[in-house]
């Protein structure tokens, strides 16, 4: 049955279903002599629910009961607010493609015909700014996979490698795609003969007399050294075109998928095999050091040609600490012979314990972020429970010093900077699992280099994308599922977010 508020969106698009498990519960049953199932005899344990599987249960029981309305998001992203009202505060976001529940009997307003809907858990979004709402799960057009979000990327990224290339509305033809090419080139050579730019942006904008006008289905050109976020590869005439979150189409030649690197942080606490802080990994590749004592009492240090050369981003398990030997500030590692060997201090970064502050509750998450040692640990209250490699900002976009608190959180959110310096520009569709702290500085994500424990950054505090992933679950508000991101300013009714705290 239809329900009298649905509203159907200019583009519906759907979620990737679960694959179906083998047999009733995946697993492969013995069978009698004659053919029939073999039933085992039950067990007390076979009575017993799971309680993960109860609270799923009881969850969608009352989904069902307080929140019988289905809704999927058409437009391209939606803003939640407090109130039935534009004007209302935002609480959260959703992207399109999200599949949420809502509450019946919408409030209908001047500036909302459609309808102001409960969205389940909080807020109210206007069904006529892309929302398809019915007592089933609405049906759709096509397919846009939902973001991972157990998965260290939510989404699949992609950069950019040549100049210019088109990003189309819709797959193209092949006469469509001669025409974008031909447009890219001819901007490329206005860009090469006009220093200035302007000369390319009036053909972008059509106003160049006798030049041809930018092609009705390209989105726009991407520059060289953009990402975009891709949610699968789709053909058309033996042609592949990667398909971005938002629903356009760039040519998979023209990009190169990027994953990010593997590194991951250290659980700390007693459920973590006794792991605990202070932590020390290698930043820079190196092979350890023998100290050599001359007859003048002066020492010196030369490499062990015995010894492994030790990897970059290496946790060293037998790091102890550091000493000052000769004037000279170096780091102490201790095998289970106890022989030692040295680093020099620029070589290592150690994530160290410091001080809850004053400002921070004893039962409530909070992260560290040192710059000095590039690293970043989450507390609970007075001890630690996990701990990191960073890269903060570079010289001239110094990550700021404070205590700060999440103000937002976003599984992904572009950033970029346009501006007319061509050497800085960049632009990141979707950076991954993104916690803005103080104004457009965050904690995020970064596929696109593994430099973590040095500064890289313009401002934010860059992690490994399954670190980032963590720290993303461990600091507080919530995302609920469903939504692409939530607000965590004063009054949020997600909550406080978690204290940041930055030291030089």
């Amino acid at each position: 049955m239809t329900h009298t508020g649905r509203v159907v969106g200019a583009v519906l698009i759907a979620l990737v279903a679960g694959g179906a498990g083998c047999g009733e519960d995946g697993t492969d049953r013995p069978t009698r002599a004659n053919g029939g199932a073999a039933r085992p005899s039950p067990s007390p344990a076979a009575n017993v629910e799971d309680p993960d599987a109860r609270a799923r249960r009881e969850h969608e029981a009352m989904l069902d009961r307080d929140w019988p309305l289905h809704g999927l998001v058409t437009g391209l992203q939606i803003v939640v607010r407090e109130r039935p009202d534009p004007e209302a505060r935002p609480i959260g976001w959703l992207r399109i493609g999200s599949r949420i529940r809502l509450r019946p009997d919408p409030v209908r307003t001047p500036t909302c015909q459609t309808g102001w809907y409960r969205i389940h858990p909080h807020g109210h979004a206007c069904a006529g700014q892309g929302i398809a709402v019915d007592d089933e799960p609405p049906p759709a057009d096509f397919v846009v996979r939902p973001p991972a979000r157990e998965q260290p990327l939510p989404y699949e990224y992609w950069y950019v490698k040549e100049e210019a290339v088109p990003e189309y509305y819709t797959r193209p033809s092949r006469d469509d795609q001669r025409a974008a090419l031909a447009f890219a080139q001819r901007l490329l050579e206005l860009r090469r003969s006009d220093p200035t730019g302007r000369k390319a942006a009036r053909l972008l904008a059509g106003e160049l007399p006798g030049e041809p006008r930018p092609p009705e289905g390209v989105h726009r050109f991407l520059e060289r050294g953009f990402f975009v976020a891709g949610a699968g590869v789709e053909v058309r005439a033996q042609r592949r075109f990667v398909r971005t979150v938002r629903g356009r189409f760039v040519k998979q030649s023209q990009l190169e998928r990027r994953e990010g690197s593997a590194f991951r942080g250290v659980v700390l606490g007693p459920d973590a095999a006794g792991a605990t802080l202070p932590v020390a990994w290698a930043v820079r590749a190196a092979r350890p050091l023998l100290r050599r004592d001359r007859a003048d009492g002066t020492v010196r240090f030369v490499e062990d040609e015995e010894a492994e050369p030790i990897a970059r981003l290496t946790r060293l398990e037998t790091w102890v600490g550091t000493q000052n030997i000769g004037g000279e500030r170096v780091h102490v590692l201790r095998d289970a012979e106890g022989r030692e060997r040295y680093l020099r201090h620029w070589f290592v970064a150690v994530a160290e314990r410091v001080e809850r502050p004053r400002e921070v509750r004893a039962d409530e998450r909070w992260a560290h972020v040192d710059l000095g040692s590039q690293t970043l640990v989450v507390y609970q209250g007075d001890e630690p429970v996990f701990a990191t490699l960073v890269s903060t900002g570079l010289p001239g976009h110094e990550t700021p010093t404070g205590l700060f608190r999440i103000r937002a959180k976003y599984i992904a959110d572009t950033m970029g900077d346009l501006g007319a310096d061509l050497d800085e520009r960049y632009s990141i569709e979707d950076v991954p699992w993104t916690q803005y702290f103080s104004g457009s500085i965050a904690l995020h994500g970064a596929f696109w280099h593994g430099g973590f424990g040095q500064p890289r950054s313009h401002g934010c505090v860059n992690l490994s994308p399954a670190d980032a992933h963590q720290v993303f679950d461990l600091l507080a508000p919530a995302v609920p599922e469903g939504w692409l991101g939530v607000s965590a300013e004063p009054h949020s009714p997600f909550g406080r977010g978690s204290a940041v705290v930055v030291t030089p």
